[in-house]
């Protein structure tokens, strides 16, 4: 941990890191999101904004334009000291 505060997070798509949680929260990254039935986590602002969308449950899911076509970074990191 950093200053007594959690590790840095991953965007699960782009692979940009941030530093905590905290500034994850801060920057409007998207805890989790669904492709699916499988979900996703973390999502970056830009990576959120472009390929994502607000379901009928109230639930971040990928727009269909871009379903099936994301390379996850699924076998990376995801919480690394900066």
């Amino acid at each position: 941990m950093r200053n007594g505060r959690y590790p840095a997070l991953r965007c699960i798509v782009c692979g940009i890191l941030i530093g905590s949680i905290e500034e994850a929260i801060e920057a409007r990254w998207t805890p989790y999101f669904h492709e699916g039935d499988q979900q996703h986590e973390p999502a970056c602002r830009e990576c959120s904004e472009t390929l994502l969308q607000i379901d009928e449950n109230g639930e971040m899911e990928v727009r269909e334009e871009y379903r099936g076509k994301i390379r996850y970074l699924c076998d990376a990191e995801p919480e690394q000291e900066l």
